[in-house]
């Protein structure tokens, strides 16, 4: 295995989720690999940050209006999807990321000022940053290719904790709400992406996801994503919508309304 291996596999591994072999070559790689090692040990440090933190309930009224939503078209259209289960989606990653960063900037921050010039400190305390950024990215990154579909879950909605998230991640989340395989993934996915409505990425693949997907409780995710961000590009395609004969009703209605909204 090369390094970029290592680093797409090393949460299955810290897991023990990985075939006996291939955790024997990652475990090899580690032991010579400088890099890997780091990022094996950085990551390690972060997971355990993860189960000492207690989880946090949520407020009932979070997101209220959007559960209320996909019920509402679950029971209109199928009643066998699954619903978006709120204590799998609410895994503390955000709030523990950020304790782990916070520990490590106030502790680096107090040291750096006791033996530095507060702006040699700064420039540190802004390298620090940065590198966690990184790592946040990578875990998420390989968290989101995980098998395991409560893991994908987790991975997509911590993106959330990203004020100006990579394309790698934007890419990602994309490329989850397009093609994967759970459709409570793809609902996840879509939701992440609408908290990014200034980028030109996410609004082009929205408008494309309007063309080709073809699950209800999605398209009325999208449709309502691109009448909020008055999204002019979307009304040929949602007027494409209204001429499918397998488009259900309900989401002509929401294609209607859409329209008149944005126009």
């Amino acid at each position: 295995m090369n390094c970029k291996d290592i680093e797409q596999h090393i949460v299955d591994f810290i897991d023990g989720q990985l075939a006996t072999d291939e955790g024997e070559q990652i475990q090899k790689h580690i032991e010579t690999c400088g890099n890997c090692k780091a990022f094996y040990d950085e990551t390690v440090v972060l997971f355990r940050a993860f189960n000492d933190i207690e989880e946090e309930v949520p407020s009932e009224s979070l997101r209220e209006g959007f559960y209320k939503l996909l019920e509402e078209e679950k029971q209109l259209s199928n009643p066998k999807i699954v619903q978006l289960n709120k204590q799998e989606k609410e895994f503390p990653w955000k709030r523990a990321f950020q304790v782990a960063a916070s520990i490590v900037f106030l502790f680096s921050g107090y040291f750096l000022g006791s033996h530095k010039t507060k702006q040699d400190a700064n420039q540190e305390i802004v390298a620090l940053q940065i590198e966690t950024n990184e790592l946040k990215e990578s875990v998420v990154l390989a968290m989101i290719e995980n098998q395991s579909v409560s893991k994908r879950i987790q991975a997509v909605n911590y993106t959330e904790g990203f004020e100006q998230p990579d394309v790698k991640i934007l890419e990602a989340l994309i490329e989850r709400m397009q093609y994967d395989g759970n459709i409570n993934v793809r609902l996840a996915a879509a939701e992440a992406l609408s908290e990014f409505p200034e980028s030109s990425i996410v609004k082009d693949a929205f408008i494309e996801a309007l063309t080709t997907q073809k699950n209800p409780s999605l398209q009325i995710a999208i449709i309502q994503f691109l009448v909020k961000i008055q999204e002019k590009r979307a009304i040929a395609p949602m007027k494409q919508l209204l001429e499918h004969s397998d488009t259900p009703d309900f989401v002509k209605e929401q294609v209607n309304d859409g329209i008149l909204q944005i126009i």
